[in-house]
């Protein structure tokens, strides 16, 4: 394949708070990924500060080297946002007026019951005279494009949402018209739970890398994704069969979502439902669960008990059951369960109680140290496990344990109380 098919494309966020760390970018994770799947070559990624000299400094670099640049950030109403004027001046042109996003601005103002818009505010419908306007329908900053000799920039508000919108619905159509040939490599992505990142290396083994393809493993809690390009479709489907077999039991996905997304369909496809009850999570499995749009089809609610007290008066956990064996049990965390689906009448429900730490671990309950209940209206089970790391990491590896008990028992596996999962 001809290296023009794979245009170079670069990426340049903007803002002192991406360089302080005061601030997530995030936009260049989206960016990197979309670019790419366009068929794209990213082959830069940068940031600078909301500084004039900086900033057309490194535009001007970026320009030599792309055929695609992508901006973000530095649009806002205040003085430190200076990226349109920046580029203005960058290119020698005045700044022009855009009625069609000030229209936007408007509405935008009204719909909260303010019937005029700050002076400040009218500069966000500006752009450079030698650009073309994007409007904005996410927000109020206007996005522009400007054909720079071989380069294509792209000027996008920095609000994640606003930009990732606005890149959806305006940008990559007209990315498309402008390189009609782009190809994108055909890809495989693989979810997996319950493995480590070297555990899934060792069972793919070195038959894996035999043919020349784009290779990428990235560990989170609990988990380990495999994104996978080639430019011939025989490649993908060789692995696509080769991590069936060999992670087996393991790929919750092969495709871009979360093992929430992957158990909340599973449940809305068999018209079940589920509920939680949560100590040392403190509500976090629900929230997993209900980042997932539709979430209520099979979520009806679950409950936080963090003391004694609150598990008796919500779940009807014995007081006996806790002074004799304690909140961080097994018995305990059953009797939450079945609690929590009786009280909810769900089909299934889960239970999570343990020391997150960084105090109150013992000799006998260490910090670390999650039970985990799961109910359903034939039985009851309990395991225990020992999860490493800060109390948010032992949190969501609980949260990804829970999960993945519910995902193994909805594919049909057969769990019992002292299996290791």
């Amino acid at each position: 394949m001809k290296a023009a098919l794979r245009p170079a494309a670069e990426i340049l966020t903007i803002g002192d708070e991406l360089l302080k760390g005061s601030t997530l970018n995030s936009n260049a994770k989206f960016l990197g990924r979309e670019l790419t799947d366009l068929g794209f070559r990213v082959t830069g990624q940068s940031s600078c500060p909301d500084d004039f000299p900086v900033l057309t400094a490194r535009f001007a670099e970026c320009l030599k080297r792309s055929r695609v640049l992508v901006l973000t950030g530095g649009l806002g109403p205040t003085p430190d946002d200076i990226t349109r004027e920046a580029l203005a001046e960058y290119f020698g042109v005045p700044l022009v007026f855009c009625a069609a996003q000030y229209r936007q601005i408007e509405k935008f103002y009204k719909g909260r019951g303010l019937h005029r818009v700050p002076a400040m505010v009218r500069k966000e419908a500006q752009f450079p005279a030698n650009a073309k306007p994007l409007v904005n329908r996410y927000g109020i900053a206007l996005g522009f494009t400007v054909e720079a000799g071989d380069c294509l920039v792209i000027v996008l508000p920095g609000v994640p949402r606003e930009q990732e919108s606005m890149f959806r619905e305006l940008v990559k159509p007209l990315l498309r018209r402008k390189f009609p040939r782009l190809a994108p490599k055909c890809s495989l992505t693989v979810k997996t739970i319950g493995l480590s990142e070297p555990a899934v290396m060792a069972r793919l083994g070195k038959t894996f890398f035999r043919d020349s393809f784009d290779f990428g493993i990235y560990p989170a809690p609990s988990e380990a994704s495999l994104r996978l390009q080639s430019e011939k479709a025989a490649v993908i489907q060789r692995l696509r069969r080769i991590c069936e077999t060999k992670l087996k039991g393991h790929v919750y996905a092969f495709a871009d979502q979360t093992i929430s997304e992957t158990v909340g369909g599973l449940l809305a496809a068999r018209g079940l439902s589920v509920s939680t009850a949560e100590s040392c999570t403190g509500g976090a499995l629900a929230a997993e669960i209900t980042a997932v749009p539709g979430a209520s089809v099979y979520f009806p609610g679950g409950v936080v008990t963090y003391s004694d007290q609150s598990k008796t008066r919500e779940l009807g956990v014995s007081p006996q059951l806790l002074k004799k064996h304690g909140a961080v049990s097994g018995e305990v965390v059953s009797a939450m369960a079945s609690g929590v689906r009786t009280k909810f009448r769900t089909d299934f429900a889960l239970a999570l109680s343990g020391v997150a730490g960084p105090g109150g671990g013992t000799k006998k309950k260490p910090v670390g140290e999650v039970w985990i209940g799961f109910s359903t209206p034939r039985t009851t089970l309990a395991w225990k496990f020992q999860f490493s790391g800060a109390r948010a990491l032992v949190q969501i590896k609980s949260v990804k344990k829970a999960l993945e008990i519910l995902w193994r028992h909805l594919r049909g596996e057969r769990l019992g109380a002292a299996s290791r999962i």
